[in-house]
């Protein structure tokens, strides 16, 4: 079965996104679509948040009905958790570092 993941292609590559001044993009913000929020750290698809208290997990990639879980520009997610949800939340992929994991 395909991957829903919309960004599949950066899955474990060193492919960095910059912003306009070529800069590693850090942080929020809107894909093409206008609608769907992208979150980098150091130019990579990554929605971990490091604080004081923890590590916070956010979804690197969220729009309607979809997200993914992306750790340094691999598809990511701990504790048995989905990292591509997707199809109004109905599909779910199960990756650890970057491999896609087979549900039994």
């Amino acid at each position: 079965m395909q991957s829903k993941s919309k960004y599949l292609h950066l899955n474990g590559t060193n492919v960095k996104q910059v912003n306009e001044n070529g800069s590693p993009k850090n942080g929020e913000f809107f894909a093409e679509d206008k609608k769907t929020i992208l979150r980098f750290k150091n130019g990579f698809l990554d929605g971990d948040i490091d604080t004081i208290n923890g590590l916070i997990v956010k979804p690197a990639v969220e729009g309607s009905g979809h997200q993914e879980y992306w750790r340094e520009n691999k598809l990511h997610r701990d504790n048995e958790m989905p990292a591509v949800i997707s199809d109004g939340f109905a599909q779910r992929e199960y990756w650890i570092d970057g491999i896609k994991q087979e549900v039994i």
